[in-house]
């Protein structure tokens, strides 16, 4: 059985990808157990945003975690692939 930690940010997540979908994303996804620093995708067509979410406990500082993925931030090249 999972602990209770794992348990706690798995609703948490699914919590934010519930909201990020009443706020209009097309597309909002776990990437469970992926041990990256992306827990959450979301994407919406209309306002041509991909979100990219670390979930942490509601006590955690978010300053160091955000200036260690300050990178994200910007301009990129989408590519879809079908395999």
């Amino acid at each position: 059985m999972p602990n209770r930690h794992y348990i706690k940010g798995r609703r948490k997540e699914y919590a934010v990808c519930n909201k990020l979908k009443d706020e209009g994303y097309d597309i909002a996804q776990r990437s469970a157990g992926s041990h990256s620093p992306i827990d959450i995708f979301a994407i919406s067509r209309t306002e041509r945003i991909i979100k990219l979410v670390q979930c942490k406990p509601d006590n955690f500082n978010s300053k160091k975690i955000e200036s260690e993925l300050e990178w994200l931030k910007g301009n990129f090249r989408v590519e879809f692939e079908v395999l």
